[in-house]
């Protein structure tokens, strides 16, 4: 059940909060693996904010007397966009990855690719490629910065890429769609 709006759901649509061995410290748990008393909520501003104010998270926390929403929110951001790193160098390791504007366009055109990754600063053929990737029925989502990016791969720069397997391609676009939820302003 969520700390914030009260809704039963399934524990992969809520993120568990762990009080730390020494409380007041509170962790964000993706994994569900940390141990100690813990919570679970939707990965929402509101949700999160929701049970900050009423109290709800201190209450299932013991011990915590006062829960920032703003920090959780950070931390939960933080958390996500660590696991899309994480799965972008599963892809690279396992060559499920096409980086760059000509890599993309081939496997494209070779109707390979199940999310196209363009940064928030890319340019060039950014949009013709985001087009041709959903004429082919693959996903899309805007991420990062060439820079950012470009540093998981060990590039200067990096505004697009392409990743090919449908496994990792779903858990990246999941992460990204929460990161993009917790950043939004609301």
């Amino acid at each position: 059940m969520c700390a914030g709006c009260g809704q039963r759901t399934g524990a992969e649509d809520l993120v568990r909060l762990v009080v730390g061995p020494s409380a007041p410290y509170v962790a964000v748990d993706l994994g569900r693996k940390l141990g100690g008393r813990g919570v679970s909520v939707h990965p929402t501003r509101a949700c999160v904010r929701q049970a900050a104010l009423r109290g709800g998270l201190a209450k299932a926390l013991r011990g915590v007397a006062h829960v920032e929403p703003e920090s959780v929110l950070r931390m939960m951001e933080a958390q996500y966009e660590q696991r899309a790193l994480g799965l972008l160098s599963a892809a690279a390791r396992s060559r499920s990855v096409a980086l760059g504007t000509a890599a993309v366009k081939a496997a494209l055109l070779g109707n390979q690719g199940d999310l196209l990754i363009r940064t928030e600063d890319s340019r060039g053929r950014g949009d013709e490629l985001a087009r041709t990737a959903v004429a082919h029925g693959c996903a899309t989502v805007t991420w990062g910065t060439n820079a950012s990016l470009g540093d998981a791969f060990a590039r200067s720069e990096l505004g697009v890429l392409l990743v090919t397997d449908r496994g990792i391609a779903r858990a990246l676009l999941d992460c990204l769609t929460h990161v993009e939820t917790l950043s939004e302003d609301g």
